[in-house]
């Protein structure tokens, strides 16, 4: 293989580490805002209309969004590439 293939290599390797350790790190901070939903759940009967009824400041721009999608469903979700997003569905308790 010629260098250059190899620093190509090395630079795709390099990014996709990355955005599995972004990907990681959004998943964790949804994990916290699932318990936070959950807890407000439990002391309210209800969910939150919006992560700013749990403490969350929301931006257009922020990295988790939040949807009530019913009184009993919600989802998150965050982009993870070009028309990709990771969804939490409370319905199924899980990442995909």
């Amino acid at each position: 293989m010629s260098k250059h293939v190899l620093i190509v290599a090395s630079v795709l390797s390099l990014i996709a580490c990355q955005a599995c350790r972004r990907d990681d790190s959004l998943i964790k901070a949804g994990d916290e805002i699932v318990s936070k939903v959950e807890n407000f759940r439990k002391d309210r009967g209800r969910l939150p209309s919006s992560l700013s009824e749990i403490g969350i400041e929301e931006k257009e721009e922020g990295q988790i969004h939040y949807e009530k999608k019913s009184e009993t469903r919600y989802l998150l979700w965050f982009g993870k590439e070009l028309g990709e997003s990771v969804v939490y569905d409370s319905d199924k308790k899980k990442w995909e």
